[in-house]
């Protein structure tokens, strides 16, 4: 009869497990794999039993993980980049490109550089299945790191550095300026300063929207305090605010949708303020062949 060391862990229950710490509740872990919270549970309990200990508090309030339920957790996701290597070094030595790439993307960068790649990758790859969701980067992140995406597209501006998490992989796409939107007739040939700009009202991403940060810390560096009359996250709307005379924007220039409304744009002569793109990977899906061809497919669209 084995003993107690040769008990073996379930690996789909170690990965609930692992959902269950990345989602914070039984009900969120149960979404997340199409499961019931019953069915959950029940699994749970099962793998405590595997593990001859209590890996989760219950209570009326939720369920909290107990210290060996973090340890085994952190295990658990150890495991799984294991198990995706390997399943990595199998597609490599197959030469396998194809199946599915979820992505998650900043919405200007999603309408723009995501897009084009996903046509491309449609006509190169036909056996690559590509889904995009628009989050932001801290958002996009988040569903990196559980395992809901494969690849991130995020950005990063001067002012606002991105802090990215130690398992990733992160490639620079692109960097490109920042510039003045304003409406059509109203900015003449002259490339001005922001400083220059002091007077405007503006039209601006909210404060916790990283170009919105971004703007405002070049701003005051510059000594002024922006008059933002207008402020949304959506670039159509913030487009067509500036063009019927609300303020003045700062924006990447890719994240101008064309043809929304009638506006112009001019670099700013100083200073020069940079918006980044860029594809982030969990480094065990990195060598997947399908990832690189995305991931080339990406780089090739945001030149």
């Amino acid at each position: 009869m084995p003993n107690g060391d040769d008990r073996m862990l379930d690996v789909g229950r170690l990965r609930l497990l692992r959902e269950v710490a990345l989602r914070g509740t039984i009900a969120g872990a149960a979404r997340s794999l199409g499961l019931t919270s019953s069915a959950v549970s029940q699994q749970l309990s099962a793998l405590e039993r595997e593990a001859g200990t209590a890996l989760v508090d219950r209570s009326p309030r939720g369920v909290a993980l107990t210290g060996a339920g973090h340890a085994l957790s952190t295990r658990a996701g150890e495991l799984i980049d294991v198990l995706a290597s390997a399943r990595a070094d199998l597609d490599r030595i197959s030469g396998s490109v194809a199946g599915p790439v979820a992505i998650a993307s900043v919405a200007s960068a999603a309408a723009t550089v995501v897009s084009d790649a996903v046509c491309e990758l449609r006509q190169v790859h036909p056996g690559i299945a590509a889904s995009v969701r628009a989050a932001e980067p801290a958002r996009a992140l988040e569903l990196l790191l559980a395992g809901d995406v494969d690849l991130a597209v995020v950005d990063e501006y001067d002012y606002v550095p991105l802090a990215l998490p130690d398992f990733v992989v992160a490639r620079e796409l692109c960097a490109e300026p920042l510039v003045v939107v304003a409406p059509v007739g109203t900015l003449g040939r002259r490339r001005p300063t922001l400083a220059s700009l002091a007077g405007v009202d503006w039209v601006m991403p909210p404060d916790d929207a990283a170009c919105g940060q971004a703007v405002r810390s070049a701003c005051r560096a510059a000594g002024f305090e922006p008059r933002v009359r207008w402020e949304t996250d959506d670039m159509l709307l913030l487009v067509r605010a500036v063009a019927a005379g609300h303020g003045l924007a700062v924006l990447p220039r890719r994240s101008i949708a064309e043809g929304a409304a009638p506006v112009e744009t001019r670099p700013l002569r100083e200073p020069r303020l940079e918006r980044r793109l860029i594809a982030v990977a969990r480094a065990s899906a990195l060598t997947r062949p399908v990832i690189g061809a995305v991931l080339d497919a990406l780089a090739v669209a945001a030149r």
